[in-house]
């Protein structure tokens, strides 16, 4: 089922989104290059890039929530929690991942509530950053990612589920759905894309 999404993955991207081809050798596919990310880290208050990630050759996990849901981005942080704590046991996190968590309702999600919900969830300020800022500089980026929120039937916020992983080069190389987020995968995943990256160029 993993080789299936990766493989869909990879057609839509050169379907819509003029991705360079896959990489050489690789079971990931090249999706393209992670939008440019500029937003308010809730914890510290201070503008953070998506890009500080890449120049420090680490790879990112970019995922979409908002606080006050009761649905996908609750099962979402817990489930990007668990990743979070198997990437501590292969001592990859904070070295070699960063985690992103994007608001997708920044009027109610200001630094001090998004602050307190990383809390809640036990979200390790190490390297996961919770990002928010003004209505239309986080509309702009959620675009950027091809996301969308907007008020449903029942009166909530509705939104797709999807999980970014972006190398250590800045390229998009899995879009997960919550229902396949499986700790160990993103694990071999991450190791996969790091080892890319120290290889030598042929």
């Amino acid at each position: 089922m993993r080789q299936f999404v990766s493989g869909m993955a990879a057609v839509v991207a050169t379907v819509c989104c003029g991705a360079a081809p896959p990489i050489e050798d690789s079971r990931l596919a090249d999706i393209g290059p992670a939008p440019e990310t500029v937003l308010i880290d809730a914890r510290s208050g201070e503008p953070f890039s998506l890009a500080e990630v890449r120049s420090r050759g680490k790879v990112a996990l970019v995922s979409f929530i908002y606080t006050t849901c009761n649905g996908s981005c609750p099962a979402t942080t817990h489930t990007m929690y668990r990743v979070q704590e198997a990437l501590k046991r292969d001592r990859l996190w904070g070295d070699h991942v960063e985690f992103v968590s994007i608001t997708l309702d920044p009027k109610t999600d200001r630094p001090e509530v998004l602050s307190r919900y990383a809390d809640l969830y036990d979200a390790d300020p190490k390297a996961w950053h919770f990002l928010t800022g003004e209505p239309e500089d986080v509309s702009r980026v959620i675009s950027s990612w091809d996301m969308w929120a907007r008020i449903g039937p029942s009166g909530t916020l509705d939104h797709p589920s999807r999980i970014f992983l972006v190398d250590p080069k800045g390229r998009q190389r899995e879009i997960y759905n919550l229902q396949f987020l499986n700790p160990e995968g993103v694990v071999a995943d991450v190791r996969a894309v790091l080892d890319e990256s120290a290889a030598p160029s042929r």
